[in-house]
């Protein structure tokens, strides 16, 4: 089992147009799982998991069975893809009804956790990236917010963790994301926000009308991103994680990987250096 712990420093901070998420989680591979069959295994969770973590409660929002909502990223690289087979990514990821932001999210430590640090767009901006996130105007609202010298952002961090400057980005990967939610209280607390996605990837460096289409699957078991203080030292949380990621690797035969979305994508695709773990 992988280690787990709950970062020292607060879960979740927003300043600004920045956000910063240290994130606990496990993914878990779901590429030969059927929907229905995940469903059959999630009512029975849903029945079993008090019993099994005392306190814990699973809810799911309405219509997210057959509604998922849709986000869509655009993960940028340098030409010879050298952010790739680091584990880190830098991307923009937006919901048509919801958000647009630009993150950088680190190499996950020692303890399942990984920074996402976020420069969420606003206004026009964030329109135009919900409206067509790899357009040419998204792509310049992005390459604008890399040259800037005066702020911290995504494209700062990449260079200080990885020395890859952020003016040899462009967009190098498009994930269509179908995303399936259910949330696991603790007392009635949020604890955890897990999704179950259903992605669709193509290379954006191919021309448009020469790209394939293949699908990469997960559930990503993470701590709710406002998870209080107090329930974030609940020893409980790491079960709920624990249990959940066991449950699902035995029933159908699965792993939890390290890899992320964007290097289990760039390898159904051939692209880049991506390699298994």
């Amino acid at each position: 089992m992988a280690s787990l712990k709950v970062p020292n420093e607060p879960v979740y901070v927003k300043s600004g147009h920045s956000a910063l998420f240290h994130q606990l989680a496990l993914k878990v591979e779901m590429d030969t799982v059927s929907t229905e069959d995940y469903f059959d295994w999630l009512d029975e969770t849903i029945a079993r998991i008090g019993s099994v973590v005392p306190g814990a409660r699973i809810a799911e929002k309405e219509n997210i069975r057959t509604a998922p909502p849709l986000n869509t990223a655009v993960y940028y690289d340098t030409p010879d893809y050298r952010i790739l087979p680091t584990g880190a990514l830098l991307r923009t990821s937006c919901g048509k009804a919801t958000h647009a932001f630009c993150a950088f999210k680190g190499v996950q430590d020692e303890n399942s956790v990984r920074r996402d640090y976020r420069y969420i767009f606003e206004g026009a901006e964030k329109l135009t990236i919900q409206t067509a996130p790899a357009s040419d105007e998204a792509v310049a609202i992005v390459q604008r917010l890399l040259a800037r010298t005066d702020i911290e952002h995504p494209g700062t961090l990449l260079e200080r963790e990885h020395g890859i400057p952020a003016d040899e980005l462009s967009p190098a990967l498009l994930l269509d994301d179908y995303r399936c939610n259910f949330f696991v209280w603790l007392d009635g607390e949020d604890a955890l926000r897990c999704t179950l996605d259903r992605a669709y990837v193509s290379d954006l460096r191919l021309p448009a009308d020469a790209r394939p289409v293949e699908r990469v699957s997960e559930i990503e078991l993470a701590i709710y991103p406002h998870i209080s203080e107090r329930m974030a030292a609940d020893p409980r949380v790491v079960d709920l994680i624990q249990e959940l990621s066991r449950s699902l690797c035995e029933r159908f035969d699965t792993r939890v990987t390290k890899d992320i979305k964007y290097q289990r994508s760039a390898k159904v695709l051939g692209i880049g250096a991506a390699s298994p773990r």
